[in-house]
């Protein structure tokens, strides 16, 4: 039955391990060679869990801890593996708790590198998507408008040429011209006004 079991966490992505009070392991899966780079066998009976973290224990020393006093613990921690590509980890620590005090402790830690590149570039989206709206400004509502010189009323009762109300008022910029129509009912006006 022990093989059995052995073989069936052998066949989970995730890493189970149990540490005793001493955090010595006492149990791990095949999970942990992805992970760390080790089996099984170089881990039950002979690792203590600050050879197996390096790094991450100093960080993971207040979930040990608490999970040493009989407080579950949830947290995640990326994980720089052997091959040195980085992965999220959702690690659960669960206490042995017993009549006889705190044992040990189960682990549980999940790949959720997936779900946590999503999370990072939905992130990523909205932040681009605020800076964008951020440098939208829209006009919107009943605009008042000279119907014979087009100047544009504000919100302060004052008469501001459209240029300027809408350059105050959007990103816009505007560039000068003369359209055809204008071109041909304004040009015979110039050229009659022009000094003999």
């Amino acid at each position: 039955m022990h093989d059995l079991k052995s073989k069936i966490s052998d066949q989970i992505d995730a890493m189970l391990a149990y540490w005793d009070k001493d955090l010595i392991c006492r149990f791990a899966n095949m999970a942990y060679m992805q992970w760390f780079g080790k089996t099984p066998e170089e881990m039950i009976g002979k690792i203590h869990i600050k050879d197996l973290l390096g790094p991450l224990y100093e960080k993971n020393i207040p979930f040990i801890q608490a999970a040493l006093r009989g407080e579950k613990q949830q947290f995640e921690r990326a994980i720089t593996t052997p091959a040195g590509e980085i992965r999220f980890a959702l690690a659960n620590y669960y206490p042995d708790e017993r009549s006889d005090g705190i044992r040990g402790f189960f682990v549980h830690v999940a790949d959720i590198t997936a779900v946590k590149k999503l999370e990072l570039e939905r992130e990523k989206l909205i932040g681009e998507l605020q800076a964008a709206l951020g440098e939208i400004k829209t006009l919107n509502g009943l605009l008042p408008i000279c119907a014979w010189c087009k100047k544009v009323r504000d919100d302060k009762g004052y008469w501001n040429q459209i240029e300027d109300y809408f350059s105050k008022h959007s990103t816009l910029t505007f560039s000068h011209g003369i359209c055809n129509d204008c071109i041909n009912q304004h040009s015979r006006e110039v050229v009659d006004k022009r000094p003999l």
